[in-house]
């Protein structure tokens, strides 16, 4: 039996975009239903605690009084390296203040330095913009649901969306899943995905189970464009029992790192005329991976370390910080920092059964957080109308590489403007084309896909594409790694189509997350296949090289008649000082 829910605005999502998106709609009088695959306040990657802290940029001049929108406005840009939508970029530089007044009305601890604010600088920028909120992003959820509650909005909990319903180009709402293998229709004037990324494409992941890469499939499938999906995070992570983000001002320690033969293998990958200890200092800036500034050997040296079999059990290396003192730092702004950061970090790993200053870590490198996604206008619009897109959902606001601290905030720019668009939207225009039809094929898809009889297990099959993704993507790309990459997930696609064993609804619910997971693989490596230079986060050592003025665009994906096409596209610019 089908359950039909109807409602002005659908939000499919549980995290930060989602739940700003579902209040602000709400705000304007309007219907709206949230759908996530657990709990609200539980799930999605806003509340999964991957470290200490979270960072939140807002350039308030607070700390530094010449920054403004304008500098944030610049740093974006640097950072994105000609691949960002630059209106884009704009608002959220102009906005991120507002937001901030938001979030303390709403009482997120935000820390203190005194009578101000703790602000750090962030990953790529030039100025202390970065507020701190302990505990990472789980109060700044568990305040928006404070607020969700009151505003009393539907909330379906522990639903997977399968489909999205769209009518002559016309988004008209989303089939889903239940976990115990039931059908819901959710039919609505405008529907706002706040789905989050697909991290758990890789073995070593900071995201938390269901982001598996839903609303790219989704989006792809139903027609929208995705931008910018070569561009992804890694960084260097605690791997083993407890999986959390190793920071980036660790490395100004300049701990000892040893592979499994116990030898300190860096001086093998760092180029002559850079010493190890000046890499890691560059590395303190950014914990993201990037190319650009000589930081990038670190995950390099790792990630060929594990590669060729020299790693830790985990797939990792040795970090030993056991003889670092904060008296080595030295006398410099940011020396002081990581003196302020450096017991908050401590105390984090203490709780968490780690003393570091008598065992080593181990530390891999992770698959993060996609820097592309649904391509989106400054409303939040994606290519199909009715359908919205934001967060790490949505593709345009970031490009090469992504501030730290911005991810967070983007969610609450783009979150409050996804909700107020798809508000009016609905309030405006009442669709009225047909999808029985569409409902009645995802019903016989879902029920042929829960026959399957193969050998199979979706989870098995999960094992493949994650190993296959961190060979192929993670750190270090090429031709020859990226072909294979393709040639094994087609493999993959072949025996999920004719060997794949469904036999529970578990198991229905894991074998289409596969199905998405499998899509994005390809598309993202498809994506790193086309762009022959290294740009941030995409290094590719057959093309080093990162000047290369043609490929200051970006890469637009879409399906046309079941085939996906990738064309490299200038996204709008608008100028440092455009408003």
């Amino acid at each position: 039996m089908v359950e039909i829910v109807d409602t002005d605005v659908l939000v499919i999502g549980g995290g930060g975009a989602a739940a700003r998106a579902a209040l602000e709609a709400r705000r304007l009088g309007t219907r709206v239903t949230m759908v996530m695959k657990g709990k609200l306040g539980k799930c999605g990657a806003t509340a999964y605690r991957v470290a200490e802290i979270a960072g939140y940029n807002a350039a308030d001049g607070q700390v530094d009084p010449q920054d403004t929108p304008d500098e944030h406005f610049k740093d974006i840009l640097a950072a994105s390296a000609g691949t960002c939508d630059e209106r884009l970029a704009r608002i959220l530089a102009d906005e991120a203040p507002l937001t901030l007044v938001d979030l303390e009305s709403w009482g997120v601890p935000l820390e203190r330095d005194g009578d101000r604010y703790l602000e750090i600088i962030g990953c790529f920028a030039s100025r202390p913009r970065t507020h701190i909120i302990r505990g990472h992003s789980e109060p700044l959820l568990a305040a928006i649901v404070r607020q969700l509650r009151e505003a009393d909005v539907s909330v379906v909990e522990d639903c997977l969306v399968t489909r999205l319903l769209v009518h002559n180009g016309r988004c008209l709402g989303a089939v889903a899943l239940g976990r115990e293998g039931g059908i819901l229709v959710f039919r609505a004037a405008a529907t706002a995905m706040g789905t989050g990324g697909a991290g758990q494409l890789f073995r070593h992941n900071l995201n938390p189970p269901d982001m598996t890469g839903d609303g790219y499939a989704l989006g792809l499938r139903a027609g929208a464009e995705l931008v910018n999906m070569e561009f992804m995070q890694a960084g260097a992570g605690l791997v083993g029992s407890i999986r959390l983000i190793f920071n980036q001002w660790l490395w100004m320690l300049h701990p000892r790192v040893y592979n499994n033969e116990g030898e300190e293998f860096l001086r093998r990958y760092v180029p002559p005329g850079m010493t190890v200890e000046q890499c890691m200092d560059l590395k303190s800036y950014h914990y993201p991976f990037s190319c650009y500034i000589g930081s990038h050997w670190i995950e390099v040296g790792i990630q060929q370390e594990v590669l060729a079999g020299r790693g830790t059990p985990d797939g990792g290396a040795y970090v030993d910080l056991s003889k670092a003192t904060e008296a080595g730092l030295p006398a410099t702004p940011r020396g002081d920092e990581v003196r302020r950061m450096w017991p908050i970090t401590r105390q984090f790993m203490e709780k968490r059964g780690l003393d570091v200053t008598k065992e080593p870590l181990k530390v891999g490198c992770f698959g993060h957080a996609i820097n592309g996604g649904m391509r989106i206008d400054e409303y939040a619009a994606t290519t199909i109308r009715g359908l919205f897109a934001a967060g790490e959902a949505a593709g345009g606001p970031h490009g090469a590489d992504r501030l730290g601290g911005n991810m967070v905030m983007t969610c609450q720019v783009f979150g409050k403007r996804m909700g107020q668009a798809a508000a009016r939207l609905a309030a405006e225009e009442r669709p009225t084309g047909n999808v029985d039809g569409a409902i009645a094929d995802e019903g016989i898809r879902l029920k042929a896909l829960a026959a399957r009889k193969g050998s199979l297990k979706p989870h098995d099959l999960k094992r493949r594409v994650q190993d296959i993704m961190s060979r192929g993507i993670v750190v270090i790309r090429n031709d020859t790694k990226l072909q294979e990459c393709l040639r094994e997930l087609r493999q993959v696609r072949a025996d999920w189509e004719t060997n794949l064993l469904v036999e529970s609804p578990r198991d229905l619910w894991a074998a289409q997350e596969l199905d998405n997971m499998i899509q994005v693989g390809e598309i993202m490596a498809s994506a790193a296949l086309l762009r022959t230079e290294s740009r941030g986060s995409h290094y590719r050592d057959d093309y080093p090289r990162w000047d290369d003025e043609k490929w200051k665009q970006s890469i637009v994906i879409q399906k046309r008649e079941g085939r996906i096409e990738l064309h490299p596209r200038r996204l709008p610019r608008i100028g440092a000082a455009g408003r």
